[in-house]
């Protein structure tokens, strides 16, 4: 009998710990920053960066994740009212000066999808050839 209460203190235990680890991370997230280069010439991976970036959101946990574009800052991607306006447009070519905006943000990580002909510091790129 003894070691059933020890067990149940000990679950009890665990169960408390793991609520209150949930609770905290739910309210304290940190951003996830991804950047789509809209250049012209990558207008044709349009649709898997799509997929990737549902893939990314349906696989991320305790994280709200922040989208930008190499033209402006979208905001947060659950609040978006449609995925498409990410890629609305697509015009220009993108440089690394196109990511200064995005210098002073609090994003603990920052993700850009391109082409890979820029890899600017800081930054991990994810390459649609």
């Amino acid at each position: 009998m003894k070691g059933l209460k020890i067990f149940g203190l000990f679950l009890v235990l665990h169960v408390a710990a793991w609520a209150g680890t949930h609770v905290y991370l739910s309210q304290h997230q940190p951003d996830v920053l991804i950047v789509v280069d809209t250049s012209y010439a990558l207008k044709p991976q349009f649709a898997a960066m799509e997929r990737w970036i549902t893939a990314r959101e349906a696989s991320t946990r305790y994280k709200k994740i922040v989208v930008g574009t190499d033209k402006a800052l979208l905001g947060e991607l659950a609040s978006l009212k449609s995925r498409e306006a990410i890629f609305r447009t697509a015009f220009g070519r993108m440089s690394e000066d196109n990511l200064q905006r995005y210098a002073q943000t609090s994003a603990v990580e920052k993700i850009l999808l391109s082409d890979g002909t820029i890899n600017p510091p800081g930054w991990t790129v994810v390459k649609f050839p």
